[in-house]
Parts: C-alpha cells; sequence; structure tokens
C-alpha cells in the first residue's frame, strides 16, 4: 500500500512499507504557509531533482535532517554541490527502493538547462523533476502542467509517450484555484482518451493507492 501526499507545487510525500520518502523540498512549500509542515511526519530519504529554489531550499532540507533520525538526501552533483555550502550532505549514488534517469531540465526562458534527475519510488510513483526527457515511468507519473520552460500540450505529450495509469499534477503553484480548475478540467478528457486518469490533489491532499 502506498499514499501520496501532495505539499506544495512540486513537493511530494510517498509513504509505503519501505518508509516515507520527501521529494523536491521546495521554498514554496517552506515559506508560502499552505501546509503544516509537522504533519508530514517522519521521512526517511529526501530526493531533489535539481537545484532550483521551487525544487529545493537549504532550510527545508535542514529542517527535515533536524527532526529526523538518519535521514538521507539524495540527488545529482550540482544539489550536492550546492547544499555542500550549507553543511548539507548528499549521496549521488544508488538508493534503496528507488530508481533514477539522469537527464536534462527543459530549457528556461534565460536559456538555462541544468542537470536533472527522475525518481521513481518503489516502483510506484515517479517525479521527473522539470524534464520531458524520462523514457520510464512507475503507474503513476507526477507531471508538470504549467511551467515557464514547457506547456500544458508539452506536458500531454510527455503523458501519452510513457502511458502511466495515473497523473498527479505538479508545478502549478502559481495559478489561481478557478484556473488551476479549468486545466485540471481540460487535462483530465486529453489524458482520458488515453487511459490516464489524472488525480488532482489540492495542497496537503493525498490518496492511498
Amino acid at each position: 500500500m502506498t499514499t501520496i501526499r501532495r505539499l506544495a507545487d512540486s513537493c511530494l510525500v510517498i509513504a509505503s512499507d519501505s518508509g516515507t520518502t520527501l521529494i523536491d523540498p521546495g521554498a514554496f512549500s517552506f515559506d508560502s504557509g499552505i501546509v503544516d509542515l509537522d504533519t508530514i511526519g517522519d521521512v526517511q530519504k529526501v530526493l531533489i531533482t535539481h537545484e532550483h529554489s521551487d525544487h529545493v531550499k537549504a532550510e527545508f532540507v535542514r529542517w527535515l535532517i533536524d527532526r529526523g533520525d538518519d535521514v538521507t538526501v539524495h540527488a545529482n552533483q550540482a544539489v550536492a554541490d550546492l547544499l555542500a555550502g550549507h553543511d548539507i550532505e548528499v549521496l549521488t549514488g544508488s538508493i534503496d527502493d528507488v530508481t533514477f534517469e539522469d537527464v536534462v531540465h527543459e530549457v528556461t526562458p534565460l536559456g538555462t538547462s541544468p542537470p536533472n534527475r527522475s525518481f521513481t519510488v518503489d516502483g510506484v510513483l515517479t517525479h521527473p523533476g522539470d524534464s520531458y526527457q524520462p523514457v520510464t515511468t512507475g503507474p503513476v507519473l507526477a507531471l508538470p502542467l504549467l511551467t515557464p520552460w514547457g506547456s500544458t500540450h508539452a506536458s500531454m505529450e510527455f503523458a501519452r509517450r510513457l502511458a502511466p495509469s495515473q497523473a498527479v499534477p505538479i508545478h502549478d503553484f502559481y495559478v489561481t484555484e478557478q484556473g488551476k480548475d479549468w486545466i485540471y478540467g481540460m487535462c483530465t478528457k486529453v489524458l482520458a482518451d488515453s487511459d490516464i486518469e489524472l488525480v488532482a490533489l489540492a495542497w496537503g491532499d493525498s490518496y492511498t493507492l
């Protein structure tokens, strides 16, 4: 049994028999106050897809480490270099119950394309970070919907290419609730044509597989 909880934007918590994993402890979840972080519970693994602040905030990572026992942080070398300046150790190698693909971030409006790591937790949920490049997914795909580096159309094509059973929207923090409802409605219809169920989670909400 696996429970998937969405905090804010691209930050997800996956709880299963193997433990609890938090992906992308970014600034939107830590600074906004939208979700009571004390409700996260114990976390054993922290996975970080790339170095942008909406996906990693050093203070959030430190908070997770300080409140838990034997919390390990996993990411690529670019994130490890970033967090080394905050005296946070980051492991870049293999991870129990997690697989990953090293790809690249889609090109941003600033013309940058940093390294990006796509993670699959317990063979169930894949978080691609900010990339359409991953070639594998678990049955649940965390799907960026509204991004400055892509488009909703490109995200639909990405989901259809990987063909998960379900997609959980991420990367839409800056959209109004009415805007999200409209986008979710449209994407639900588009993905249903490919037998993909869109599971839209509000901030702090969860569901169990």
